[in-house]
């Protein structure tokens, strides 16, 4: 019993500390608001362009057949230029895997309609798009050919940096692979993301809220709790919680009591 309750007080210390990280960072979520911790203030979702009807499409048909199972095709505007977006399923051709998964067991690729070639953004395009997808008033900066990038762990890239000069120094990531404006990031998404490590206890920054070191504090917590009312139960067993006049600790305070309920004339 001795050992557990050594083990309750040290588990209680790590918890505190825990719970004030969670209250913290949890104040720090609440205060910069939605909008500022996906560093969207300047964000601005470019409406969808219309097809042009005269258009001439290539259908990539021999890409396709290597694909495997094609469940859908979809067109779609990348600023001024057609782009074909094929959902598929290569299960059974992992040899001509192209595109990325989409999670729900499928894979997507891109093509060029004009061309019908394998689609990739350059750095022309990937700064209009940029452009378009940006509200503030800051000037184009530069751009910059990325492969990964810790502001976006869970990027498999390639893609571009577009920076801007603005006072939140502003930056936005372009996928090559299909021209999709990944997110925007500025000078406070570093603070942001170490909030969210903290408090989904997340170290990786996979935004995983289901990793084992929040799992192990859900069972360390319980442990905590379960151990706490077994010793509870012991103490009030041993009549741990009935206050005796007998005990030290307790003397002045029936002295007390029996002043303000008798009078003076029961101090003796």
């Amino acid at each position: 019993m001795s050992r557990m309750i050594r083990l309750h007080r040290i588990a209680g210390l790590i918890l505190v500390v825990q719970l004030l990280i969670w209250t913290v960072t949890g104040f720090y979520f609440s205060f910069m608001g939605r909008e500022a911790l996906n560093a969207q203030q300047n964000y601005h979702a470019a409406p969808d362009r219309v097809l042009a009807i005269q258009g001439r499409y290539i259908v990539p048909l021999r890409q396709l057949s290597q694909l495997g199972d094609v469940y859908e095709i979809n067109v779609r505007m990348r600023d001024e230029l057609p782009q074909f977006a094929v959902v598929y399923d290569s299960a059974h051709r992992p040899r001509h895997e192209v595109g990325r998964s989409r999670g729900d067991g499928l894979q997507q690729a891109w093509f060029d309609a004009e061309t019908g070639q394998r689609w990739n953004t350059g750095a022309v395009l990937a700064q209009r798009l940029a452009v378009d997808s940006y509200l503030g008033s800051g000037m184009f900066n530069r751009i910059t050919d990325v492969r990964r990038s810790h502001d976006l762990p869970r990027w498999p890239g390639p893609g571009f940096r577009i920076d801007f000069a603005d006072r939140l120094q502003t930056r936005v990531y372009i996928d090559q692979v299909n021209g999709d404006v990944v997110a925007h990031r500025n000078k406070h998404s570093g603070l942001t993301e170490l909030m969210y490590k903290l408090h989904f206890m997340d170290y990786s920054g996979q935004r995983n809220f289901n990793n084992v070191f929040i799992i192990a504090a859900g069972l360390f917590s319980l442990w905590f709790v379960l151990t706490g009312i077994i010793m509870i139960i012991r103490i009030g067993r041993q009549g741990g919680f009935v206050a005796r006049a007998g005990l030290q600790y307790n003397a002045s305070l029936f002295k007390r009591l029996r002043t303000r309920l008798f009078g003076a004339s029961h101090k003796n």
